[in-house]
Protein backbone atom coordinates (compact mmCIF):
# COMPACT_ATOMS: atom_id res chain seq x y z
CA UNK A 1 0.00 0.00 0.00
CA UNK A 2 1.32 3.05 -1.32
CA UNK A 3 1.63 6.62 1.13
CA UNK A 4 -0.81 8.55 -0.58
CA UNK A 5 -2.60 5.85 0.39
CA UNK A 6 -2.27 5.95 3.84
CA UNK A 7 -2.72 9.32 3.85
CA UNK A 8 -6.73 9.09 2.84
CA UNK A 9 -9.01 10.80 5.94
CA UNK A 10 -12.25 9.81 6.36
CA UNK A 11 -13.64 13.61 6.39
CA UNK A 12 -13.70 16.65 4.32
CA UNK A 13 -14.24 16.36 0.44
CA UNK A 14 -11.99 14.91 -2.44
CA UNK A 15 -12.22 14.82 -6.33
CA UNK A 16 -11.96 11.85 -8.43
CA UNK A 17 -10.95 12.20 -12.24
CA UNK A 18 -13.81 10.08 -13.46
CA UNK A 19 -13.67 8.26 -16.80
CA UNK A 20 -16.63 6.07 -16.37
CA UNK A 21 -14.16 2.93 -16.77
CA UNK A 22 -13.78 0.20 -14.49
CA UNK A 23 -10.75 1.45 -12.32
CA UNK A 24 -12.09 4.48 -12.09
CA UNK A 25 -15.51 3.69 -11.12
CA UNK A 26 -13.33 1.75 -8.14
CA UNK A 27 -11.82 4.63 -7.44
CA UNK A 28 -15.00 6.58 -6.89
CA UNK A 29 -16.49 4.56 -4.38
CA UNK A 30 -13.49 4.55 -2.74
CA UNK A 31 -13.88 8.11 -2.15
CA UNK A 32 -17.21 7.90 -1.01
CA UNK A 33 -16.23 5.69 1.49
CA UNK A 34 -13.64 7.90 2.41
CA UNK A 35 -14.68 11.12 2.26
CA UNK A 36 -18.16 13.00 3.20
CA UNK A 37 -17.96 15.04 0.16
CA UNK A 38 -16.89 13.52 -3.60
CA UNK A 39 -16.62 15.75 -7.05
CA UNK A 40 -15.99 14.28 -10.23
CA UNK A 41 -14.62 15.59 -12.84
CA UNK A 42 -14.65 13.80 -16.38
CA UNK A 43 -12.92 14.74 -19.61
CA UNK A 44 -14.40 15.09 -23.48
CA UNK A 45 -11.16 14.64 -24.92
CA UNK A 46 -12.15 14.06 -28.41
CA UNK A 47 -11.40 9.85 -27.40
CA UNK A 48 -12.88 7.37 -29.84
CA UNK A 49 -14.58 5.17 -27.28
CA UNK A 50 -16.40 8.46 -26.29
CA UNK A 51 -19.62 6.56 -24.85
CA UNK A 52 -17.49 6.11 -21.98
CA UNK A 53 -18.72 9.88 -20.87
CA UNK A 54 -22.32 8.66 -21.05
CA UNK A 55 -21.19 5.84 -18.64
CA UNK A 56 -19.99 7.97 -16.66
CA UNK A 57 -22.88 10.37 -16.35
CA UNK A 58 -25.24 7.40 -15.75
CA UNK A 59 -22.49 5.66 -12.60
CA UNK A 60 -22.44 9.84 -11.45
CA UNK A 61 -26.53 9.91 -11.22
CA UNK A 62 -26.61 6.51 -9.64
CA UNK A 63 -24.12 7.73 -6.76
CA UNK A 64 -25.71 10.95 -6.38
CA UNK A 65 -23.11 13.00 -7.48
CA UNK A 66 -23.06 15.96 -9.98
CA UNK A 67 -21.64 15.38 -13.21
CA UNK A 68 -19.30 17.98 -13.95
CA UNK A 69 -17.88 17.29 -17.87
CA UNK A 70 -14.78 19.22 -19.33
CA UNK A 71 -14.33 19.20 -23.20
CA UNK A 72 -10.79 19.80 -24.12
CA UNK A 73 -11.17 18.65 -27.80
CA UNK A 74 -8.28 18.74 -30.30
CA UNK A 75 -5.98 19.34 -27.63
CA UNK A 76 -4.11 16.09 -27.40
CA UNK A 77 -2.80 14.69 -30.67
CA UNK A 78 -1.04 11.54 -31.13
CA UNK A 79 -1.13 8.55 -33.56
CA UNK A 80 -2.78 6.71 -30.76
CA UNK A 81 -6.14 4.80 -32.09
CA UNK A 82 -7.91 6.60 -29.25
CA UNK A 83 -7.74 9.84 -30.67
CA UNK A 84 -6.60 9.83 -34.53
CA UNK A 85 -9.78 7.44 -35.59
CA UNK A 86 -7.22 6.68 -39.13
CA UNK A 87 -5.31 4.62 -36.64
CA UNK A 88 -6.20 0.55 -36.16
CA UNK A 89 -6.92 -0.77 -33.25
CA UNK A 90 -5.35 -3.92 -32.02
CA UNK A 91 -7.05 -6.26 -31.19
CA UNK A 92 -6.01 -9.98 -29.81
CA UNK A 93 -7.28 -13.68 -28.95
CA UNK A 94 -5.77 -13.88 -25.43
CA UNK A 95 -3.81 -11.50 -23.06
CA UNK A 96 -0.38 -13.71 -24.45
CA UNK A 97 -0.16 -11.89 -27.80
CA UNK A 98 0.46 -8.87 -25.82
CA UNK A 99 3.81 -7.55 -26.65
CA UNK A 100 6.16 -5.68 -23.53
CA UNK A 101 6.83 -1.95 -23.74
CA UNK A 102 4.40 1.13 -24.33
CA UNK A 103 1.02 0.44 -25.92
CA UNK A 104 0.38 2.11 -28.89
CA UNK A 105 -2.95 3.69 -26.81
CA UNK A 106 -0.55 5.57 -25.10
CA UNK A 107 -1.84 9.46 -25.61
CA UNK A 108 1.53 11.64 -24.40
CA UNK A 109 0.58 14.39 -22.05
CA UNK A 110 -2.60 12.98 -21.49
CA UNK A 111 -2.52 12.68 -17.54
CA UNK A 112 -0.48 15.59 -17.06
CA UNK A 113 -3.36 17.88 -18.99
CA UNK A 114 -5.94 16.13 -16.62
CA UNK A 115 -4.39 16.80 -13.34
CA UNK A 116 -3.91 20.14 -13.87
CA UNK A 117 -7.25 20.69 -14.55
CA UNK A 118 -8.51 18.99 -12.02
CA UNK A 119 -5.56 20.55 -9.61
CA UNK A 120 -7.20 24.19 -10.41
CA UNK A 121 -10.91 22.35 -10.08
CA UNK A 122 -9.84 20.96 -6.71
CA UNK A 123 -9.12 24.29 -5.27
CA UNK A 124 -11.90 26.03 -6.51
CA UNK A 125 -14.14 23.60 -4.44
CA UNK A 126 -11.93 23.70 -1.53
CA UNK A 127 -10.11 20.21 -1.64
CA UNK A 128 -7.13 19.12 -0.88
CA UNK A 129 -7.24 15.78 -2.44
CA UNK A 130 -7.52 14.05 -5.78
CA UNK A 131 -8.15 10.78 -6.55
CA UNK A 132 -7.44 9.07 -9.93
CA UNK A 133 -7.29 4.82 -10.71
CA UNK A 134 -3.66 4.56 -12.99
CA UNK A 135 -2.35 1.30 -12.26
CA UNK A 136 1.44 0.72 -12.99
CA UNK A 137 0.51 -2.58 -13.12
CA UNK A 138 -2.04 -2.70 -15.64
CA UNK A 139 0.07 -4.18 -18.38
CA UNK A 140 0.23 -0.97 -20.94
CA UNK A 141 3.29 0.58 -19.89
CA UNK A 142 1.91 4.09 -19.81
CA UNK A 143 4.91 6.24 -18.32
CA UNK A 144 2.19 8.57 -16.71
CA UNK A 145 0.71 5.59 -14.65
CA UNK A 146 3.27 5.15 -12.68
CA UNK A 147 4.20 5.96 -8.96
CA UNK A 148 7.70 8.08 -9.96
CA UNK A 149 5.27 10.02 -11.97
CA UNK A 150 2.37 10.61 -9.56
CA UNK A 151 5.23 11.68 -7.25
CA UNK A 152 6.66 13.87 -9.45
CA UNK A 153 3.44 15.53 -10.53
CA UNK A 154 2.03 16.14 -6.53
CA UNK A 155 4.95 18.00 -5.99
CA UNK A 156 4.88 19.73 -9.46
CA UNK A 157 1.43 21.26 -8.74
CA UNK A 158 1.92 22.03 -5.58
CA UNK A 159 5.25 24.11 -6.16
CA UNK A 160 3.02 25.78 -9.03
CA UNK A 161 -0.40 26.25 -6.90
CA UNK A 162 0.88 26.93 -3.14
CA UNK A 163 4.98 27.40 -3.72
CA UNK A 164 5.66 24.54 -1.81
CA UNK A 165 5.65 20.63 -1.67
CA UNK A 166 2.25 20.48 0.19
CA UNK A 167 -1.35 21.14 0.12
CA UNK A 168 -2.91 18.74 -2.78
CA UNK A 169 -2.39 15.45 -2.10
CA UNK A 170 -2.82 12.56 -5.44
CA UNK A 171 -3.88 9.39 -4.34
CA UNK A 172 -4.02 6.36 -6.58
CA UNK A 173 -5.71 3.41 -4.41
CA UNK A 174 -5.14 1.03 -7.26
CA UNK A 175 -1.48 1.58 -8.49
CA UNK A 176 0.15 -1.53 -6.72
CA UNK A 177 -2.86 -3.93 -7.59
CA UNK A 178 -3.72 -6.33 -10.23
CA UNK A 179 -6.48 -6.28 -11.86
CA UNK A 180 -8.24 -9.04 -10.11
CA UNK A 181 -7.09 -7.38 -6.66
CA UNK A 182 -8.49 -4.15 -8.21
CA UNK A 183 -11.68 -6.37 -8.56
CA UNK A 184 -11.76 -7.95 -5.32
CA UNK A 185 -11.43 -4.45 -3.99
CA UNK A 186 -14.86 -3.45 -5.60
CA UNK A 187 -16.67 -6.41 -4.15
CA UNK A 188 -15.74 -5.27 -0.63
CA UNK A 189 -16.73 -1.81 -1.80
CA UNK A 190 -20.43 -3.15 -1.61
CA UNK A 191 -22.82 -3.91 -4.08
CA UNK A 192 -23.45 -0.62 -4.65
CA UNK A 193 -20.01 -0.20 -6.41
CA UNK A 194 -20.71 -4.09 -8.35
CA UNK A 195 -23.85 -2.40 -9.72
CA UNK A 196 -22.23 0.99 -10.76
CA UNK A 197 -19.45 -1.50 -12.64
CA UNK A 198 -22.17 -3.02 -15.31
CA UNK A 199 -22.39 0.91 -16.41
CA UNK A 200 -18.69 1.09 -16.66
CA UNK A 201 -17.18 1.40 -20.17
CA UNK A 202 -13.75 0.00 -20.89
CA UNK A 203 -13.77 -0.91 -24.39
CA UNK A 204 -11.35 1.26 -26.30
CA UNK A 205 -13.20 0.01 -29.65
CA UNK A 206 -16.01 2.56 -28.33
CA UNK A 207 -18.83 -0.01 -28.99
CA UNK A 208 -21.20 -1.85 -26.89
CA UNK A 209 -21.77 -4.24 -26.28
CA UNK A 210 -17.59 -4.42 -25.83
CA UNK A 211 -15.24 -6.12 -28.68
CA UNK A 212 -13.99 -8.54 -25.95
CA UNK A 213 -10.56 -8.38 -28.14
CA UNK A 214 -9.02 -4.90 -27.35
CA UNK A 215 -6.06 -4.57 -24.85
CA UNK A 216 -8.49 -3.09 -22.00
CA UNK A 217 -11.41 -5.58 -22.75
CA UNK A 218 -8.94 -8.95 -22.29
CA UNK A 219 -7.42 -7.10 -19.62
CA UNK A 220 -10.99 -6.64 -17.39
CA UNK A 221 -12.00 -9.90 -18.58
CA UNK A 222 -8.90 -11.58 -17.19
CA UNK A 223 -8.95 -9.31 -13.85
CA UNK A 224 -13.10 -10.88 -13.47
CA UNK A 225 -11.75 -14.10 -13.57
CA UNK A 226 -8.86 -14.80 -11.59
CA UNK A 227 -11.17 -12.72 -9.13
CA UNK A 228 -13.60 -16.00 -9.24
CA UNK A 229 -16.66 -12.76 -10.23
CA UNK A 230 -18.91 -12.59 -12.67
CA UNK A 231 -18.40 -9.03 -14.55
CA UNK A 232 -21.76 -6.85 -13.97
CA UNK A 233 -21.13 -5.33 -17.33
CA UNK A 234 -21.06 -9.04 -19.03
CA UNK A 235 -24.00 -9.65 -17.23
CA UNK A 236 -25.87 -6.57 -18.30
CA UNK A 237 -25.07 -7.36 -22.69
CA UNK A 238 -25.60 -9.55 -24.95
CA UNK A 239 -22.25 -11.44 -24.53
CA UNK A 240 -23.66 -13.27 -21.53
CA UNK A 241 -26.28 -14.90 -23.94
Amino acid sequence: MSGLLRDARNDGSALVIFSGGQDSTTCLYWAKSKWSQVYTLTFDYGQKHDIELESARKICERAGLDFDLVKIPDVLRSTSPLVDLSQKLDQYESIDQFEDGVQPTFVPGRNILFLTIAANAAVHHGCSDIVLGVCEADFAGYYDCRQDFIDAMQVALNQGLFGQDQGLTLHTPLMSMTKSETVQLAADLGQDCLDALSYSHTCYDGGFPPCGKCHACLLRAKGFAEAGLEDPLVLRTPLSS
